[in-house]
């Protein structure tokens, strides 16, 4: 065979051209309503076959390396398992390639699911770049009669314009498994059985709300009955929700005149063709948001700037510590049982991720404060085990905004905190007393630490301490009267106008 004949890959045009635009075609405010397809397992294994006669590869990032994607969004009822497992022929020879999904998957609401497969594009030798008579299953190992539904599957190679140099390779290859599928820029509206040839039997499955992104033009999910958990887009006002901002918290509907009133039940209307939110969400996609806007600006960071937001997370708990008169967990506990505060934790929730219930290993357990450290919440025994993944999700949300119910009633026994605590959402009110009480303390001594008085990017970390706290105390007291009030003078750690 001439090799010729193979070489149908997508060149690159031009070189160094990254193309960072803003869609002209959408604002980041519209959105449509779809259905989910939804399959109820017969049988403990249910699998999905995907094919594709030929899939051309694109050579990207300047390596010499095309990407065959596959992903989408999945909802279960109950606790499932999924194994993909691809074959293809490249120049009349076969290949397989096997993947165990290792991602939790949240049980009873939706998750994002996918994975990638590199394949060398050699230019000279045979192989060429395409792929043909793709095949994929999609493997879900559950129970029978679970239900699963699914929206925004798509399976294609990596083809994005701005993927051909290598201005964005460090940035994809970056936390890449926390930003699956949206980051593949796969089409997102294609129906369930696209590329479906097995004979599964789907019917019609619940309501999902697809958000535009301002910058990439495509219509991406939005967990509409679960924001906090989010899927495709960071949320806007996460920590001042309700969100108030009219261009972030509603979305015109773009296919209102396709749409039946029952397609609107449970959802907030307003100005009649606009579906609210309650905590609103980003106008760009977290990809875009990921390669368009954190990629251009982190290479101006030096490493000291990308460890302040560790910085202002360690300065809040040692300033909670230091109120109240307390060590960190981890000294006490050991001085206490002689024993290791995070093993202890580990161990008290079975050494697995008490959301996803995944064992976990010691050294990859993180200890989460259960009630937010960012609202004065002191880390102790009454610690969360966490995965990674689900420790990123939880961030500074309180329990109640982040588990079901059923979880609060189980974390409340192994944490000994009462359900009712659990289920509350506000600052810690002993420790905002003491603050006030010790204010001239906190302005004079704790931020006048030589770490804190240092400019970085312009800004005063001190400023940026402050900053975090003023967001959760606003309305309750304002510091900076109350330093007045006591010491008639101005805080001089602290810039003030």
């Amino acid at each position: 065979m001439n090799q010729g004949e193979l070489r149908t890959y997508r060149r690159r045009s031009t070189t160094r051209e990254s193309g960072y635009h803003t869609c002209e075609e959408t604002t980041g405010g519209e959105c449509i309503i779809l259905y989910a397809k939804k399959h109820i397992q017969s049988e403990d294994v249910s699998v999905f076959r995907f094919f594709r006669k030929h899939i051309a590869l694109t050579d990207l990032f300047e390596k010499s390396i095309g990407i065959l994607v596959f992903g989408g969004y999945i909802h279960t009822k109950k606790e499932i398992m999924i194994e993909f497992k691809v074959k293809y022929t490249v120049n009349e020879v076969s290949f397989a390639y096997n993947k165990k999904l290792v991602s939790p998957i949240n049980v009873g609401d939706w998750n994002n699911i996918g994975f990638h497969k590199e394949i060398s594009i050699d230019y000279d030798v045979d192989y060429g770049a395409d792929l043909y008579d793709v095949r994929l299953d999609m493997i879900v190992f559950g129970e029978q009669g679970n239900i699963l539904e699914f929206i925004g599957f798509d399976f294609d190679a990596i083809s994005k314009p701005e993927f051909l140099d290598d201005t964005l390779s460090n940035s994809f290859y970056q936390k890449t498994s926390m930003h699956i599928p949206y980051l593949y820029y796969l089409q997102t509206d294609l129906p369930f059985e696209k590329y479906l040839c097995a004979s599964n039997k789907l019917i019609k499955g619940r309501r999902i709300v697809l958000k535009s992104c301002n910058r990439c033009g495509r219509f991406l999910p939005i967990n509409i009955d679960n924001e906090i958990n989010t899927l495709s887009f960071s949320l806007h006002c996460k920590k001042r929700a309700p969100c108030m901002h009219s261009t972030f918290r509603a979305y015109t509907i773009q296919n209102f005149d396709e749409i039946e009133d029952q397609d609107l039940v449970g959802l907030q209307i307003e100005a009649g063709k606009k579906i609210a939110t309650y905590y609103g969400h980003q106008l760009e996609c977290k990809a875009c948001k990921k390669f368009f806007v954190n990629a251009p600006l982190n290479p101006q960071r030096n490493p000291q700037q990308f460890k302040e937001d560790g910085l202002r997370r360690r300065a809040i708990e040692v300033l909670v510590n230091n109120l109240l008169k307390r060590n960190l967990v981890h000294f006490e506990f050991e001085q206490k049982t002689k024993k290791q505060f995070a093993e202890h934790i580990w161990k008290k929730f079975g050494e697995r991720c008490f959301k996803c219930c995944k064992k976990i290993p010691l050294d990859e357990m993180h200890l989460d404060h259960t009630m937010p450290l960012a609202y004065l919440y002191r880390l102790d025994e009454s610690a969360t085990c966490l995965c990674s993944i689900h420790n990123s999700q939880k961030s500074d949300n309180f329990p109640v905004d982040y588990y079901t119910e059923a979880e609060l009633i189980k974390l409340s026994k192994i944490t000994m905190i009462p359900l009712e605590k659990l289920k509350s959402k506000g600052i810690n009110q002993e420790v905002l007393s003491l603050l006030v009480k010790n204010v001239e303390w906190y302005f004079d001594d704790f931020l006048s630490n030589v770490d804190y008085q240092k400019t970085r990017d312009g800004i005063l970390t001190a400023d940026k301490i402050n900053d975090s706290l003023k967001r959760v105390i606003a309305g309750k007291v304002d510091l900076y009267d109350e330093y007045r009030r006591q010491t008639g003078r101005d805080p001089t750690t602290v810039t003030t106008k």
